[in-house]
């Protein structure tokens, strides 16, 4: 009787422990998509007409792409960014002197100043051009071939001189107007060319790119050392002017490439006509005081970048 009572005891406790495995696999949880699956749906376009059958659209229900932006315009985002004034610095990176004229481009401005006689027919140096227009700062600024013409497009206040360079020496453009302000590739110039941008607006083409999204250029020249002029730019509203002692444009992208100087990040820069064409002038407007960036063998040069206010 014992043993009988204890089998009837384990008998309904083992029954019960089978039935169980069946109720768990019944109430599975639900399959919940992931944060990392969204992506995967969110990427189908699907429209009420045609639910999640996207290969039923018509070719009269596609539309055309939206027109780009007639200029490269500084984003809305940006506007709430820390406001600065013109200041000067100089600091050294990489074994490179860098003398830098930091502002921003909601109080001042790049002007160019473009010499149509050819160089030296206006300002022999940089102060000169810029005392010619009351500006705070001015550095010289494209290429110009022997016989003195633009090695590229330049825009001075709406007048258009030069034409488009293919090389790498115009690799780039320095874009200034009231409705925004860049430095882009020159591939990007369609987007800008017979636009209603305003008479009012500034461009040079210059180059090779010094950085480009905060890296280093791929490819520069790591040769002929001599003294650097070039632009750099936050991607928002705080730019650099800067005049580099002698090095090589390869390790002028390394000293300056996604840096902090001057208090502004190097997201975008590019080369000025460098060498004996280097010439930084900084007025006492500007705080510590006059600076002077050039050679006692400095050439004549085409033209300037003016740093005025708005």
């Amino acid at each position: 009787m014992r043993l009988a009572h204890i089998a009837l005891i384990l008998i309904p406790v083992s029954l019960g422990m089978l039935s169980c495995a069946p109720v768990t696999r019944v109430h599975k949880p639900p399959q919940v998509t992931t944060p990392a699956q969204a992506p995967l749906i969110s990427a189908t376009r699907v429209t009420p007409a045609t639910s999640s059958h996207t290969a039923t659209t018509t070719p009269a229900e596609i539309k055309p792409p939206a027109a780009p932006s007639p200029i490269p315009a500084t984003p809305e985002s940006h506007i709430s960014q820390q406001e600065i004034n013109p200041s000067y610095r100089q600091l050294r990176v990489n074994g490179i002197t860098l003398s830098l004229v930091s502002f921003d481009d909601r109080y001042h401005s790049l002007e160019v100043a473009d010499q149509v006689n050819g160089p030296g027919s206006q300002w022999s140096h940089a102060k000169a051009a810029a005392n010619s227009r009351n500006a705070l700062a001015a550095i010289n600024a494209g290429f110009f071939t022997p016989e003195g013409k633009p090695l590229g497009l330049v825009i001075e206040n709406g007048s258009h001189r030069g034409s488009l360079n293919s090389s790498s020496l115009g690799a780039g453009m320095i874009y200034f107007s009231s409705q925004g302000s860049s430095i882009f590739r020159k591939s990007k110039y369609a987007l800008i060319k017979g636009s209603t941008a305003g008479t009012a607006n500034n461009l040079i083409q210059t180059g090779p790119m010094l950085a480009e999204n905060n890296r280093t250029i791929a490819g520069l020249s790591k040769n002929n050392t001599r003294h650097r002029s070039f632009i750099a730019w936050d991607n928002k509203h705080h730019w650099i002017i800067g005049y580099a002692s002698p090095c090589s444009l390869d390790e002028l992208s390394s000293a300056i490439a996604g840096k902090k100087l001057a208090g502004v990040q190097t997201h975008t820069a590019i080369n000025l006509d460098g060498g004996r064409s280097s010439d930084l002038w900084v007025s006492g407007q500007i705080h510590p005081g006059t600076k002077n960036h050039r050679t006692f063998i400095n050439k004549v040069v085409r033209n300037y970048l003016l740093l005025v206010k708005k």
